[in-house]
């Protein structure tokens, strides 16, 4: 079991799932939000390079199957499922960059060289970590090739796994090359070393005067439309953003009423009363929980500070609640105590038949089959106990049994399927069992035990405290009353949420694919109407119902993507040239002023000299005044003992004078910086050369359209 997890988290895939349902297409533009015409099945575009809705679903229905073995549960929640498919586009647009690239280079593997990086002397890093010895970290290199051997005896869909394993294999080693022939293209030459040198390491010390732009009033700076637009033409492009929109919008939370509270009491205390009378509590439990029961022995630290003092060292039976834990009235009940190990350690031949989760396509035998050759299993380890790791490795169908011959190491208590878990705990070590479980039969060597300690079995009635129909219906016609007054009176959002006592909320500049709205989970479907062909400034939503909450929502903006015109950024481009304005003021005094140097200057007007020691070249970031590059590079242009010119800065103005300049000595050999630069320049390739490959081509996302 362990080889195959660890394959499945570097292949991260199963077969695809056949036939992808197109009932979201037709509800989508049923709403009105959905895609239409003839880009209905484009998920987005990366050069010429169409991905298809079905080849996208089917890769993000991969990654979920992956996401699955993972953390061995069935459905992700919204938010995980919106990572998994920015995860498998991020995926895509990356392999369509790179193929492109490794066409044009003629980068290929071979089939010989695939062979060595998989059973060579030097394994590629997820046949080492696949092929690892859980309980000793060694790598056999023989398991490698015995589990190739016998691959075609496996069932198709670790074939499957393997398969794709090799091509991510094959496709790391492509990238390998790409950015080997790309880090092979840097050369530090020795000026530029020298260079960098003196940068990091020739200081200053200065004497400044400053002042800032906050220290002069707005009102007293009079800007033009002239100014306004000179401004914008010269640094609209530093505004070039993606679309996005504002919104604003009301929260209508569903939250249970104290009458909702106190008929789940009620009814938790009549459950209590017939579960003190149940004969099977498990079977209760399942019946009337809203969390099945739990047969897992734990010890006294594992059970909650609630009820660890009152259970633990009780009788089977006693019984503490209702009391209120993790937004439910839960009653607990004592039903066992055992004395068990903390852990164990067991092998297993696994062997399944046509009912089992382990069956495959290729699997014919019945349960009684199964049985019978499990049984006829038992009598031959039993008599013979050293045969037990090689029928292991022929017989068991368990696919990690290929690797570990069946010895599944050292397990924590309760970590194992029930049957399999509680046959090891009622199996002497060095003994022999058989368990049935949802997998098949299991033939199982118990090989080891820790101390047994008390543990207890509590069964827990779970009531969640949650709405009513009643209070539902009630909050949804507060959030119709607030919708209908919009659309029907025509009246400001702004307006009726004050009205009736509405808290509006904004969240501004939301992007297409954006997965965050404050106050809200899992607001996605908010996003698509947003973003809708036929969402307009100013449109009303329908009542989205998200989590416990219904959500009522206003485009209050509009912003397409490119340069916005300069009626939009007009405040961000009046606070550019209003500085401006002050810096030229500010310029014209500190010219003005009188003295030469910077302590006469300083005092003529009025200011505090300020020193400031050990300034580097390559630092961003002025001392007392934040990020100042400008004034930092106009430093080391100077003379000592020399004032410079006023420096306009991103706070204010500056006049410098410097105190005392620090040369670097060089030492004699530069070849240790050359290769620290080097190295530092050759380690960003894999970043930034795909990074460099994304900026240059034309990517299309349309996946707002879909999800």
């Amino acid at each position: 079991m362990a080889v195959i997890g660890k394959i499945r988290s570097y292949s991260g895939l199963l077969i695809a799932v056949i036939g992808i349902a197109l009932a979201a297409f037709v509800l989508g533009d049923f709403l009105g939000y959905g895609p239409t015409g003839a880009q209905t099945m484009e998920v987005g575009q990366v050069g010429r390079t169409k991905i298809v809705y079905p080849e996208f679903e089917e890769r993000v229905e991969q990654a979920v199957e992956n996401w699955r073995n993972q953390t061995q549960r069935q459905t992700p929640e919204a938010r995980e499922a919106f990572q998994i498919r920015q995860q498998v586009w991020d995926q895509m647009v990356r392999e369509l960059l790179m193929a492109r690239e490794f066409e044009q280079l003629g980068i290929r593997v071979s089939a010989d060289e695939l062979t060595e990086l998989v059973i060579g002397d030097d394994p590629h890093p997820a046949v080492l970590q696949s092929f690892t010895n859980p309980n000793d970290g060694s790598f056999d290199p023989q398991s490698v090739i015995e589990f190739i051997q016998n691959l075609d005896q496996m069932d198709p869909s670790m074939q499957n796994q393997w398969f794709m394993l090799e091509d991510y294999i094959r496709e790391q080693r492509k990238e390998t090359k790409y950015h080997s022939l790309i880090r092979k293209g840097f050369f530090m030459p020795e000026a530029l070393v020298r260079q960098d040198y003196q940068e990091k390491n020739r200081t200053a010390d200065i004497r400044l005067i400053a002042k800032r732009f906050n220290e002069i009033n707005d009102s007293l700076v009079s800007v033009s439309d002239r100014d306004l637009r000179s401004i914008y033409n010269e640094r609209k492009q530093e505004f070039t953003r993606e679309a996005s929109r504002d919104l604003e919008y009301v929260v209508f939370p569903i939250l249970p009423s104290e009458q909702d509270r106190e008929i789940i009491k009620q009814e938790t205390e009549r459950l209590k009363e017939e579960m003190a009378q149940s004969e099977n509590i498990e079977n209760f439990i399942n019946a009337n929980s809203d969390r099945r029961f739990n047969p897992t022995f734990v010890s006294k630290e594992e059970l909650s500070p609630e009820i660890d003092e009152v259970l633990f060292d009780a009788e089977p039976g006693t019984m503490h609640g209702p009391y209120v834990d993790n937004n439910a009235f839960v009653v607990s009940m004592l039903t066992d105590v055992q004395f068990r190990p903390d852990s164990m350690q067991a092998s297993h031949i696994l062997i399944s038949h046509i009912a089992t989760r382990s069956a495959t396509p290729e699997t014919t035998r019945t349960r009684e089959q199964a049985q019978q050759k499990a049984d006829s299993i038992l009598t031959v380890v039993r008599r013979t106990p050293g045969s037990f790791a090689a029928l292991a490795t022929e017989l068991s169908e368990d696919p990690s049994a290929a690797v570990n011959q069946g010895d599944l190491g050292w397990f924590p208590d309760g970590a194992m399927v029930q049957p399999f878990n509680e046959a090891v705990i009622n199996t002497p070590v060095n003994n022999f069992t058989i368990a049935e479980s949802e997998f098949g039969f299991h033939v199982i060597r118990v090989t080891g035990k820790s101390a047994a300690t008390r543990k207890v079995q509590v069964a827990h009635l779970t009531r969640n405290i949650e709405y009513s129909n009643q209070t539902f219906q009630r909050v949804y016609n507060e959030a119709s009353a607030f919708s209908a007054t919009l659309r029907d009176d025509n009246k400001d959002f702004d307006a009726v949420a004050e009205e009736q006592g509405l808290s509006k909320r904004v969240a501004d500049n939301i992007r297409p694919m954006d997965n965050t709205i404050p106050g809200i989970n899992n607001p996605r479907s908010i996003i698509q109407w947003a973003f809708a062909e036929r969402t307009e400034e100013g449109s009303i939503s329908q009542i989205f119902d998200l989590d416990g909450r219904f959500v009522i929502a206003r485009v209050a903006k509009v912003k397409e993507e490119g340069i916005p015109s300069l009626d939009e950024i007009s405040d961000e481009i009046r606070t550019i040239a209003i500085n401006e304005k002050k810096a030229e003021m500010i310029a014209d005094e500190f010219t003005q002023a009188q003295g030469t140097g910077i302590t006469e200057k300083a005092a003529s007007l009025g200011l505090d000299a300020r020193n400031v020691e050990n300034i580097r070249f390559n630092s961003n970031t002025l001392q007392g005044f934040g990020a100042e590059p400008a004034v930092i590079g106009s430093i080391f242009a100077l003379e000592p003992n020399t004032v410079s010119a006023p420096i306009k800065g991103n706070a204010g103005v500056f006049m410098v004078e410097i105190t005392r300049i620090d040369e670097a000595t060089e030492p004699e050999n530069l070849q240790a910086q050359q290769n620290q630069l080097q190295t530092t320049f050759r380690n960003r390739v894999p970043g930034e050369s795909v990074r460099a490959l994304r900026e240059s081509a034309e990517i299309k996302d349309n996946r707002h359209m879909f999800y």
